[in-house]
């Protein structure tokens, strides 16, 4: 398993961008559904957001990713870095291992 600090930038006003927050988040569940997210959210200040994932490639994620209602939209630019997790906390060694 290979894991991803997926990093989005807005491309759109946040109030533009907020019109879709709620189908983005319905399609984030999906991916935390099936154990490929680990953490995500808003970056501070809001202009663009983190993901920390894990996926077989960096293919497959950024496929994955296509289907982001931010991305068909056109709201949001991704920039995956992948790394290599040395250490964890003890409570997430599951999915670190998984």
């Amino acid at each position: 398993m290979k894991f991803f600090l997926i990093e989005l930038e807005y491309l759109v006003p946040l109030e533009k961008l907020d019109q879709a927050v709620t189908a983005h988040r319905e399609f984030l569940q999906t991916l935390y559904d099936v154990g490929t997210f680990l953490l995500s959210g808003p970056k501070e200040p809001r202009n663009g957001g983190m993901i920390i994932a894990r996926s077989i490639s960096l293919e497959k994620i950024s496929d994955i990713m296509k289907d982001d209602p931010f991305a068909k939209l056109g709201y949001a630019n991704y920039k995956y870095t992948e790394f290599h997790p040395v250490k964890h906390q003890p409570f997430i060694k599951s999915w670190v291992e998984g």
